[in-house]
């Protein structure tokens, strides 16, 4: 009797928080085999064996461990080796989920949040997507902080931020002041340490890999509001494993669209204001009035 293979994904930042519950529900729930990355090497491996021993024995070995952090090139460039070398001949990663995040209560300076949030997962579409490793989907993990963000942009700069960027040069065009001394379009409007800026800009780049990848259903997502070390003491009251359905929505469910930003209740959401949970799906215009009346 044959088997069907199981899906391998791998979940960057997967040793806590929204990660780890995707990690123990995609083995559990999805048929899964998971490749858990772990910026810490120390805590990652405290996280598996806590995952492992939580799961039916039958399971325990359907989850590896890869060393990762998305914000150096070296780590990504082994990660990539070291998945290679456990994929079986002729195998390919699904899906991506590019979960791994930091700023707001992780008192990360702007320089940093912008390295994990947006260029760590450029990083890894470079490894993973355009090596023709990831062969289904990705799933880049946003915030609602990026709607929120552009909102507070000026409406002459507002649409740029709702349409398909030309280049990743356009999407660096609109970051802060830079070493050549180029200023960023709405690099002002951000109250959160770049935090709304990078999940804004996420958004952006999900579009243009949707564009240049279109073999590949690219997703950025928001998981909600949930009580995880990033938000720190904010009043969150939502449990990790609550804030994974947009993401296991765009890994697994038909979807109408590439490049599509979801809110947390899976439902095709702005890039301009925060769209509420169960209200109507945005329609995806951009051109005329630009943003939500308050």
């Amino acid at each position: 009797m044959t088997t069907t293979p199981l899906k391998n994904i791998l979940v960057t930042g997967g040793n806590s928080g929204i990660g780890l519950a995707l990690c123990k529900q995609l083995v559990l729930e999805h048929d899964c085999h998971v490749f858990m990355g772990s910026r810490s090497l120390a805590r990652g491996k405290a996280a598996l064996a806590s995952l492992q021993s939580s799961l039916p024995r039958d399971h325990a070995d359907r989850i590896d461990l890869v060393h990762l952090d998305v914000g150096e090139d070296a780590s990504v460039a082994e990660a990539a080796s070291a998945i290679g070398s456990l994929l079986r001949d002729g195998e390919k990663l699904y899906a991506l989920v590019n979960n791994a995040g930091t700023g707001l209560a992780a008192n990360a300076s702007p320089e940093e949040v912008l390295n994990t949030n947006l260029y760590g997962v450029k990083r890894m579409v470079e490894a993973f997507v355009r090596t023709r490793v990831v062969s289904e989907r990705v799933v880049n993990v946003g915030s609602g902080s990026g709607p929120g963000y552009v909102r507070r942009c000026s409406p002459a700069v507002q649409p740029e931020l709702c349409r398909t960027p030309k280049s990743w040069e356009q999407i660096e065009s609109f970051l802060p002041k830079s070493a050549d001394g180029r200023t960023g379009l709405c690099s002002e409007a951000d109250s959160n340490g770049a935090y709304g800026l990078s999940k804004a800009m996420l958004a952006l780049y999900t579009m243009l890999c949707a564009e240049e990848n279109p073999e590949i259903l690219n997703s950025c997502v928001s998981p909600g509001w949930i009580k995880t070390k990033l938000v720190g003491n904010s009043g969150a009251t939502q449990k990790p494993a609550e804030g994974t359905a947009s993401i296991r929505h765009c890994l697994f469910e038909p979807l109408e669209g590439n490049g599509w930003y979801y809110g947390s209740d899976c439902v095709r959401s702005p890039l301009h204001y925060m769209r509420d949970p169960g209200t109507p799906a945005y329609d995806g215009r951009v051109d005329g009035v630009v943003g939500r009346p308050d």
